[in-house]
């Protein structure tokens, strides 16, 4: 983490080792590649690790005395904790820790620990994906779905507290650039955490105003073979699959994967507007009922090694291809009325679209690491492609009463080619400084380029033929270049840690509509600069104060600068604008945490304010001639939000524990046009129950108020889920979990709009209730000797040549 050292204990001048050795509970032969992790007691914030020596050895210098937590993992055995306790002036034998084989019982001297659902750490927030039951079988997207503040809407699109997000992927961004792709390509089986960084130091990209969701995937480097292979069906229609293997060979860690998706969506909708000034045909109300089905197909392979040359460089190549294809249809019927509610004409309009695309993304990752302890090196460079090609048809019939000849239906076909080229290199050093110091510093360049090729063919009725559009097609290149340099630096004094950081981004918006001949050159220079506090009280380490600040960007995208024209809805049209300018957020936040040992208990309560200058909304005027409302993305206003948000999670006993969040905030949207504000409210709640037999429950809801847009608000949002998993096999390995999605059938997209000219509501609703079920099966065999040739002669070492002290303590101090 960014400031490792911010997360002061009672320390002294000295630093001293912790030393000790992982064995084989049952053969007592030494675990060679274990991976050993050293926490602080405080807050479980990690200090350093290691994997153990061929003879099971592991030590850690130059530590500072405290209260630490040893955390050992290896594939096929239970995790093991330890607290230790390293005293001024002597170092610290932790012994010999014994490993279970995965199922069994520790001993009384090692303790198994459950990873917390939740742990505040001093810039994020950690949330534990394996506990999710509830998103057994699904995806990415499943996942975020239970995560606090975190909001997904009807069509799969993520917002933090209400504004965009910045989705990465262990710690990188998406491979793909497309944050909604990339969440729907991966299993939820695969994601071993999320963490959520509401205020990202200057470490992180500045774009995003709601902040950063980190994507951390499962992998395992331990000596041996896993396997794992997962398969489910849902009522909606929906099939996946996964396959997932990892081989570590001495040097050569292999890891691969595979998954594939179908799944069949239905959906309706439903708009009643009242206009204020009647049109040129005296509509003054107006209503659409629509009916959809989306056909969506998904295959990706993902597949790499890392090889350790030595004892401190390691280097990564990895390869992902993924292969997209979708149809949908929607039917809408629009009927039209007068202020006596007589009907003027009516309406039906088909929409049959198609779309298929290839990704791929190719990376290379290097790290060192130094004789001196954390400090390292690492260098990272990937490259994404993405080509498309789509197809619609689009056919509108009108009627009026009393008239039995109809006019000729509307016709247009649209062909449509993209592609996307995107490169992403960047390198960080860290190194510590003193005692408790840290310093780091990286440069990174994001260079994309997009090529946007839209055709639209009307029919004409005369000419029995189709005839080009000029106004609806569009041909269209777009560069977004940018690059960046921070420096972070963190130190404590006594039990306040702090981070001070800065980040230079210059910015080189580029696009060019060869139809209409429009140019976008946006060229700006930003610097963000973060401060992180942290104090930990005196008398109770367990308890801790953060406050932090930093600022954020909200650069327009392709999609949004893009000056098109999607007709698909022939009264509600969509464009884009290519004035947009970016939008900068100034964002504080002070926390308050604390962690019961003796429960696991835990407790975040947080309050927080941003402001966003030239905030970047959509906004719908109604042409009072046509009928027709136009939406496009405005710099609209300054957006003010101010909030408190409280977290705790409860083991009531071993086999029931809870979680809930409360986030409570006010938003202020003002401008000369613009003025809204409201109050809001959501909540997150979840319990789990363990039962006999290896059987556990899970019950998660969620519920938001309505919150504010620029010319009205998002209705309430609310639903709840209920899943079952039942564990088998001696170690395990089989698991089959029955997830209900929705149970009462709640869950669906609603607005109201109120402007001068026009009143109107709209509701939209998919297949949100369904059952799906999942199975997974697990195998594989860690063992360090498993692909030697010979036997070795294993030799007892002593771990630490210094006078040591056993720690009196066990399990949690």
């Amino acid at each position: 983490m960014a400031a490792y050292n911010a997360n002061a204990q009672t320390t002294t001048a000295g630093a001293w080792k912790i030393s000790g050795k992982i064995v084989d509970a049952v053969t007592s032969k030494p675990v060679e590649y274990a991976s050993v992790v050293l926490l602080r007691q405080a807050d479980s914030s990690m200090v350093t690790g290691m994997y153990t020596t061929p003879a099971g050895g592991f030590s850690f210098s130059n530590q500072p005395a405290g209260i630490y937590v040893i955390r050992v993992t290896f594939m096929g055995y239970e995790k093991l904790e330890k607290a230790v306790k390293v005293v001024d002036g002597k170092n610290t034998l932790a012994g010999t820790l014994r490993l279970q084989k995965a199922g069994n019982l520790l001993n009384a001297v090692e303790i198994k620990a459950e990873k917390p659902a939740f742990s505040m750490q001093i810039d994020r927030q950690v949330f534990d994906a394996g506990n999710m039951i509830n998103a057994e079988g699904g995806t990415g997207t499943d996942i975020l779905k239970n995560i606090p503040s975190v909001d997904v809407d009807i069509d799969d699109n993520v917002t933090l507290r209400g504004k965009s997000v910045t989705i990465y992927v262990d710690g990188k961004p998406s491979p793909f650039g497309d944050a909604k792709t990339a969440l729907q390509m991966i299993p939820a089986e695969s994601i071993d955490r999320v963490e959520v960084i509401t205020n990202p130091s200057a470490k992180f990209e500045a774009q995003g105003g709601g902040g950063i969701i980190n994507i951390v995937l499962k992998k395992d480097k331990a000596i041996g073979y896993n396997i794992m292979f997962n398969a489910g069906v849902a009522t909606r229609g929906q099939l996946n699959g996964s396959a997932n293997a990892n081989l570590r060979l001495r040097r050569f860690n292999f890891f691969g994967n595979y998954n594939g998706r179908r799944e069949d969506i239905s959906g309706s909708g439903f708009s009643y507007r009242r206009n204020l000034v009647p049109d040129s045909s005296e509509t003054s109300f107006f209503s659409q009922n629509s009916h959809n089905n989306n056909r969506n197909g998904n295959n990706g392979t993902r597949f790499g090694f890392d090889y350790f040359l030595d004892d401190h460089n390691t280097f990564t190549i990895a390869e992902g291809l993924n292969y997209n294809q979708n149809r949908n249809e929607d039917h809408i019927l629009l009927d039209y009325q007068d202020l006596h509610n007589n009907s003027i004409r009516n309406g039906s309009r088909d929409n049959y679209s198609r779309n298929r695309s290839n990704n791929n993304n190719t990376s290379l990752n290097y790290k060192h690491t130094f004789s001196k302890p954390n400090q390292e090196l690492t260098a990272y460079i990937s490259y994404s492609g993405n080509k498309s090609n789509s197809g619609s048809e689009y056919n509108t019939q009108y009627r009026k009463p009393g008239v039995d000849t109809l006019p000729h239906p509307n016709t247009q076909h649209n062909t449509g080619r993209n592609g996307n080229r995107f490169w992403n290199i960047q390198s960080d050093y860290s190194t510590p400084l003193g005692k408790k110091g840290k310093l780091e510093a990286g440069v990174k360049s994001t260079l994309r380029h997009i090529s946007n090729d839209y055709t639209a063919m009307l029919f004409d009725w005369d000419k029995q033929d189709f005839v080009k559009s000029d106004r609806l097609s569009n041909k269209y290149d777009y560069e977004e270049d940018i690059y960046a340099g921070y420096i972070n630096f963190a130190n404590a004094i006594g039990n306040l840690g702090y981070q001070v950081g800065v980040r230079a981004e210059q910015s080189y918006l580029k696009g060019y509509s060869f139809t209409r001949d429009t140019t976008v050159d946006n060229r700006f220079f930003n610097l963000f600069p973060s401060i992180f506090l942290k104090y930990n009280l005196p008398h109770n380490q367990n308890q801790s104060l953060v406050f932090n600040y930093s600022t954020r960007i909200d650069r327009p995208n392709f999609d949004q600068l893009l000056p098109y024209v999607n007709n698909s809805d022939p009264q509600n049209i969509r464009t884009g604008n290519p004035e947009l300018k970016p939008a900068l957020s100034h964002k504080f936040e002070v926390s308050y945490s604390e962690y019961y040992p003796k429960t696991n208990n835990y407790l975040s309560t947080s309050a927080y304010y941003a402001q966003t200058n030239d905030n970047i909304d959509r906004i719908s005027t109604l042409d009072t001639v046509t009928g027709v409302t136009t939406t496009k993305p405005m710099n609209l206003a300054t957006q003010q939000n101010m909030g408190a948000n409280i977290s705790y999670s409860i083991n009531f006993y071993k086999w029931w524990k809870a979680s809930a969040n409360l986030n409570m905030e006010y938003n202020k949207l003002s401008s000369a046009a613009i003025n809204n504000e409201n109050f809001s409210v959501g909540l997150n709640a979840n319990t789990q129950f363990r039962l006999p037999g290896r059987f556990s429950i899970e019950l998660s809801g969620h519920l938001r108020t309505p919150r504010i847009q620029p010319q009205g608000t998002f209705k309430a949002m609310n639903g709840i889920d209920l899943g079952m998993r039942k564990e088998l096999l001696k170690n395990r390995n089989l698991v089959i979990a029955l997830n209900i999605s929705d149970l009462l059938n709640t869950q669906q997209f609603s607005s109201h709009y109120e402007t001068p000219v026009f009143i109107q509501d709209y509701d939209r609703k998919r297949t949100t209730r369904f059952i799906r079920l999942n199975i997974r099966y697990r195998f594989g065999k860690m063992d360090p000797n498993l692909f030697k040739k010979k036997k070795r002669v294993e030799e007892e070492e002593k771990p630490a040549e210094e006078p040591e002290e056993k720690p009196k303590e066990r399990g949690r101090l």
